[in-house]
């Protein structure tokens, strides 16, 4: 009686075992049935928006299900390399399809994952101004970052003031974003980040000011003389940079400050400045940094008096026989490299 009993407990496992391999073959048949014919629909849709962003007429696009999902993805894909006039078109393509009424309803979503995806739809597709923006301000950090980056494509002075304030922003992404954008905004930028960098102590100034770095307007001298006095070593450097990107004799006479700071990044950053100034008076300043303690110093000291030309080889070549064996290390380095076409 029991060998009977595990004989039917046997047969009846061996079926569904056999039942489940049944099935996973159907899928898999059909799965590779219908793989082919979607892909193929897929990229004669891509083809024929591309076709339509060229100038011609006469996409239909499927009314299906499955027919407005594939033309979705392909909109969207397509959203990712075109400007201008193509970007216009997506952007009404994507209205008439519903697309940018579904991103509305997953910005509103309560869930954060949603709002996420309906504002990346709005960053490919275009649209939602009347949404995003609010979700500068968004509990989750992936939908801050996401807004910030929607920020690239939709400039405004009152955006990029929001974004100014996102460096200061407890998540690095949003952070890291929001400078990234800021940079690409140029101009744009140019007044609500000075206005932030004339306040005292904010917490992200070091990233405010590499993005000043970038834009060196002039607006940035201010700053970035302040930022040359500030007890932070790393915001002295920064300042320096700036100072170097903007230039003139203010911005010189700050530089010359901090060839003698305690800190060594300030004082590489400060001498690498006076290097991209590039004038030939600052070649004496220049040499007696060879004489620096750190290595990183002298040979942005050497570097800086090479591209000067005569003046500045002068000065090296003197260092060749001075009493210094540290400078005469490095201007015998610097004197030996091979000359640029522009030397």
């Amino acid at each position: 009686m029991a060998t009977g009993l595990l004989r039917l407990v046997g047969a009846a496992e061996l079926g569904a075992l056999s039942a489940m391999l049944v099935v996973f073959i159907a899928h898999s048949l059909r799965v590779v049935l219908t793989a082919r014919p979607t892909e193929r629909r897929f990229v004669e849709l891509r083809q024929g928006m591309v076709r339509v962003v060229g100038g011609e007429r006469g996409l239909v696009v499927p009314t299906s299900r499955a027919g407005l999902r594939l033309s979705h993805q392909a909109l969207e894909e397509l959203a990712s390399s075109v400007s201008g006039n193509g970007a216009a078109w997506v952007e009404q393509a994507a209205r008439e399809m519903g697309l940018l009424e579904q991103a509305a309803r997953w910005c509103r979503s309560r869930r954060w994952w949603h709002r996420l995806r309906g504002v990346r739809s709005f960053g490919l597709l275009g649209g939602g101004e009347d949404l995003v923006p609010a979700r500068l301000g968004d509990a989750h950090p992936l939908v801050r970052e996401a807004a910030a980056r929607w920020v690239a494509r939709h400039p405004s002075p009152v955006l990029a003031e929001a974004l100014v304030a996102m460096l200061d922003d407890p998540e690095r992404r949003c952070r890291l974003a929001a400078k990234d954008v800021l940079t690409r905004l140029g101009a744009t930028a140019a007044e609500p980040l000075a206005a932030y960098l004339s306040r005292m102590a904010c917490p992200g100034r070091v990233l405010a000011l590499e993005v000043a770095s970038g834009l060196a307007d002039a607006r940035f001298l201010g700053p970035g003389v302040r930022a040359a006095g500030d007890p932070d070593p790393s915001v002295r450097a920064q300042g320096a940079t700036l100072l170097a990107a903007v230039a003139g004799g203010q911005a010189e006479q700050a530089l010359l400050g901090l060839l003698h700071d305690p800190s060594e990044p300030v004082r590489v950053a400060a001498t690498h400045g006076l290097g991209v100034v590039s004038s030939w008076a600052l070649a004496p300043n220049l040499a007696r940094q060879l004489s620096d303690p750190a290595w990183d110093v002298r040979r942005e000291a050497a570097l800086a008096l090479r591209r000067l030309g005569p003046a500045g080889r002068l000065h090296l070549r003197r260092a060749l026989v001075g009493p210094d064996p540290y400078a005469a290390d490095m201007a015998h380095q610097v004197l030996d490299l091979p000359s640029a076409p522009a030397d």
